[in-house]
């Protein structure tokens, strides 16, 4: 052991990134709405006297250590974080004149754990390659809500949204109705009520937990070496367990309205739904054009590990061309991003980002 250093920390910040007018009421002089005895004042926002500052009480302890004559460093650190009150905007019904308030409701509770660590395969003089990486684990949960943002559960179920609002609950956990799949007697869904009673009626008061979007461990790691003018770089990410939405199959396969099917439509519209009694199908009848809800059938926990970007260089001082053009140095780079990508998820990987791989290369002259 070279270096160890035990690390801990409290910390009490308040969060400025508010309006500083937020806690008092606030009127437009509306000129357009004068009458004879004035101008009319319209209320803009409602404030709250008895608003809190949000404050997060964080708590960290670590360790730093380096060993083997240098070669290994690395960081360790669990860390929870109290956010308590939450300062949120709670919405308000049209007749009070504005759209939300400030409140403060409940609070978060958020646990991490996180190692960095760096390692020297090859040190010397002319040749170094060393391995970094980091991985880590947090959960967040609400806490003193009770039922003050119901309201936004009952949105998120009329707009299929799958984050909920509960005391105790995960603030990245999936709420949706179970399904049992594709019935091959009719085509249609067949779905499980929350007491467990098979049903062809999709009801948002049968949502369960299904789920959760955090990633039971995340990192990236990434790799390095130098041989003289020679340099070569990758660097990988990874997720697992972590539980996405088939946006693209429910969008594009499912949920194609009797307007949309003369569109471009994916073609497992028509190859993977059912379409006759006895199919085994993972998408309900192909002359079911309604609206298909979120269930467990749109999601699935994914694995992925990626290569996002690769680089190769050289780079001298000493060839004899710089000496006939002046120059003190020359280097070239090759540079490339989003190598490759595995998932076991096969079916789809969404529709917000145009995953494409590039290229590029450089030439510099120093002079």
């Amino acid at each position: 052991i070279n270096f160890l250093k035990l690390r801990a920390s409290y910390g009490n910040p308040g969060n400025q990134n508010y309006d500083a007018k937020l806690a008092a009421s606030i009127y437009n002089f509306m000129d357009k709405y004068s009458n004879p005895f004035g101008i009319a004042n319209i209320i803009q926002q409602w404030g709250n006297n008895g608003l809190k500052w949000q404050k997060t009480n964080t708590y960290n302890v670590g360790i730093t250590a380096t060993m083997f004559n240098n070669r290994l460093s690395f960081n360790a650190d669990y860390q929870i974080r109290k956010t308590d009150p939450q300062l949120v905007r709670i919405d308000l019904p049209g007749s009070t004149g504005v759209v939300s308030a400030p409140m403060n409701v409940g609070g978060t509770d958020n646990r991490s754990i996180s190692l960095t660590a760096t390692y020297y395969i090859l040190k010397k003089y002319d040749f170094n390659w060393y391995i970094s990486g980091n991985v880590s684990h947090y959960t967040t949960e609400y806490y003193g809500i009770g039922n003050v943002l119901e309201q936004y559960n009952e949105q998120g179920r009329a707009s299929s949204s799958l984050m909920r609002m509960y005391d105790g609950a995960s603030t990245s956990g999936l709420y949706a109705v179970r399904s049992l799949g594709i019935d091959p007697a009719t085509g249609a869904e067949l779905l499980l009520k929350k007491n467990g009673t098979p049903t062809y009626e999709w009801n948002s008061d049968d949502e369960v937990l299904v789920g959760d979007s955090n990633p039971d461990f995340q990192g990236n790691f990434s790799t390095s070496f130098l041989y003289k003018g020679f340099s070569f770089g990758a660097s990988f990410s990874f997720k697992m367990g972590g539980d996405v939405t088939l946006s693209t199959l429910m969008n594009k396969v499912e949920n194609i309205s009797q307007k949309s099917l003369p569109y471009n439509q994916d073609v497992r519209a028509l190859t993977d739904r059912w379409k006759k009694p006895g199919d085994i199908a993972k998408y309900k009848r192909i002359d079911d054009t309604s609206t298909s809800h979120i269930t467990t059938r749109f999601i699935k926990t994914e694995n992925t590990f990626s290569c996002g970007s690769i680089n190769l260089g050289y780079r001298t001082s000493n060839a004899k061309f710089l000496n006939l053009i002046g120059a003190t140095s020359f280097d070239v780079r090759f540079y490339m991003n989003d190598i490759f990508r595995i998932s076991n998820i096969k079916e789809e990987r969404g529709l917000s980002y145009p995953f494409q791989r590039s290229c590029s290369m450089s030439l510099g002259l120093s002079f």
